[in-house]
């Protein structure tokens, strides 16, 4: 896949998440309450099911996930280290 369809992927997700037709790329989701733990489960078990790699603990930190840059910053590294 690439980056392209890849930042779409995640951009619809975190939208469908947050209840909204669309983010801003940049907009915190937790900050602005759009989005709750139990839809940040979600979004990592979207991420490894999608992406085929595993969230470490090391991984588990709020910058990783906190919008769709975060997010596909994020992938970026992984798909990087896993390549």
């Amino acid at each position: 896949m690439d980056v392209f369809a890849r930042n779409k992927l995640v951009s619809d997700y975190l939208c469908k998440l947050a209840g909204r037709q669309e983010l801003d790329e940049a907009v915190d989701i937790f900050e602005t309450g759009l989005v709750n733990s139990l839809a940040t489960i979600q979004l990592i078990a979207f991420l490894e099911k999608n992406f085929k790699f595993k969230v470490g603990l090391d991984d588990l930190d709020r910058a990783n996930f906190c919008s769709i840059q975060a997010v596909c910053g994020f992938l970026d590294r992984k798909v990087a280290v896993n390549a």
